[in-house]
């Protein structure tokens, strides 16, 4: 089955003020090597559209997300060639929690997340494969200055990867996306 190889962390906050500018996320490996870099550019709208690179610059796929004015969020996954590969629904649950579901391009379910904030501007996020058993987890903590960083871990705790961004292009509700090591078939 294939690994995700999009955005782990299309975003942890609310929308702020609009922004032309575009945020740019880069994503490490275990080792701190760089392996993806993600842009994400928000519209007027609300929408986030975000395009991931491999560490040699090439497109490997775009990810775009809606929130609707009910406060639910639906992301969908496309390959570099623009076929869709996979989405993930998000609702936020109250008290600072949401929960996303993740499918792959048929629809059929594939795993879940729910994320919850921590104080001050962080967040904490446990992953679920489709028989809802535990995946791995991942925390995030951000700056009011539009600095995020991430860790992210497998199931029994040993750290998989790293990303930091700037900017602020985040949809709300939160749309946890799943790390690297997350066996979704949402990616290229």
């Amino acid at each position: 089955m294939k690994a995700f190889f999009f955005p782990w962390l299309i975003g942890f906050g609310m929308i702020s003020s609009l922004s032309a500018q575009p945020c740019r996320e880069v994503v490490r490996d275990a080792s701190g090597r760089i392996v993806q870099t993600i842009e994400r550019q928000k519209s007027p709208g609300g929408t986030v559209q975000a395009t991931t690179r491999d560490a040699s610059g090439r497109i490997i796929g775009t990810a775009m997300t809606r929130v609707d004015p009910g406060g639910s969020a639906k992301t969908i996954y496309r390959d570099a060639s623009g076929r869709l590969t996979g989405s993930a629904s998000t609702q936020a649950t109250g008290g600072g929690t949401a929960r996303t579901v993740y499918r792959d391009a048929g629809g059929r379910h594939q795993g879940s997340a729910e994320s919850r904030n921590t104080h001050g501007a962080g967040s904490v996020t446990q992953f679920r494969d489709a028989s809802g058993r535990f995946a791995g987890s991942s925390a995030t903590s951000s700056s009011g200055s539009g600095m995020s960083r991430a860790s992210q871990r497998d199931s029994s705790g040993r750290l998989t990867g790293s990303s930091s961004s700037a900017g602020k292009c985040k949809p709300a509700p939160h749309v946890t996306e799943p790390p690297r090591f997350f066996p979704l078939r949402v990616g290229p």
